[in-house]
């Protein structure tokens, strides 16, 4: 196994930021709140000149990598737009999201008037906007959805692709606010010194370092195993995201806590991250529910080590 991306994704990637970054960056999530209209109007456009219609992450692993690269772009900014199920989009453009049960939500969800909506266990249904975004300052756009088709089967290897590429856009958050904590901490000073040379502050940069590498191998990890055999890594897949969770929320606070008081203030970027960031922390499940799930899945699904697995009772004869 080669975790290096396919030199297409990275190119693509280097694009899809030029792109995003043009338009304003995370001026992009500020300013949607001021103007909803300008989701579809700006981005739309700006995804469907980068060629995103006619990516396919079912494809191969090369066209997976490469929306995972686009989705972990779009969450290093945290795109006002369901860049994750508009990747999914199958036939008819039909934008897919991960639901676990009624109320249905989705974040940015009355984008489009169509959704495909599978639950964890690959169950898909058809969906609508069924009111105007929630109102909230967390997650301003949230919408409920109501399924208008009867359910269907058979979807596992979405749901696995759903959970890698909502991984890999947590990944770009994290990474995100990771650089946006060591840019403050280098630039603050207190008491005669930069912020950055006090032990202290050294080790909780170095956890979070540490953490954020790591996801980024396992989100590649699999990335690989999901193209490989889609429905056999549904449990690496659940687990990755939840191992996305895991990672990005205690990165996000640490973050805003170095930033002080100016985290909670909404001119600061890692304001911008945290607030915008919620509903894919949130929704479907969050991680209580989804170690749930993971467990679950376990059972059913099995799970790829390096090692093999051993029963109490086997491990004793032996």
């Amino acid at each position: 196994m080669d975790l290096a991306l396919p030199e297409v994704a990275e190119q693509f990637a280097l694009s899809a930021e030029r792109a995003i970054v043009a338009l304003g960056g995370l001026e992009l999530a500020r300013g949607a709140e001021a103007d909803p209209a300008r989701r579809a109007d700006v981005l739309l456009g700006a995804l469907d000149a980068l060629g995103v219609p006619d990516l396919d992450p079912r494809a191969d692993l090369e066209s997976a990598a490469t929306a995972a690269e686009l989705v972990r772009i779009a969450g290093r900014y945290v795109v006002p737009f369901p860049v994750v199920g508009y990747v999914m989009a199958g036939p008819g453009g039909v934008p897919a999201a991960l639901a676990s049960a009624p109320p249905l939500c989705v974040d940015h969800g009355d984008l489009f008037a169509r959704w495909s909506v599978c639950d964890f266990s690959g169950t898909s249904t058809e969906a609508r906007p069924a009111g105007a975004p929630f109102s909230s300052r967390l997650a301003p756009f949230v919408t409920p959805l109501e399924a208008v088709g009867p359910p269907k089967g058979g979807h596992e290897g979405d749901v696995a692709l759903l959970c890698t590429l909502w991984a890999s856009y947590l990944l770009g958050v994290a990474e995100h606010a990771l650089e946006l904590a060591v840019a403050h901490v280098k630039g603050r000073v207190q008491f005669g010194r930069p912020l950055a040379e006090l032990q202290s502050v050294r080790f909780e940069i170095a956890d979070a370092t540490v953490a954020v590498d790591g996801l980024r191998e396992l989100v590649r990890f699999t990335l690989w195993r999901v193209a490989q055999a889609k429905e056999e890594a549904l449990a690496d897949a659940l687990a990755a995201r939840l191992g996305a969770l895991d990672v990005t929320k205690p990165v996000l606070r640490v973050a805003q806590q170095l930033h002080g008081a100016a985290g909670l203030a909404t001119e600061y970027d890692i304001s911008v991250l945290v607030r915008h960031v919620q509903p894919a922390l949130r929704l479907p499940v969050d991680s209580d529910a989804m170690s749930d799930i993971v467990f679950g899945a376990l059972g059913t699904h099995g799970f790829a080590t390096l090692f093999p697995l051993h029963s109490t009772e086997a491990g004793r004869s032996e």
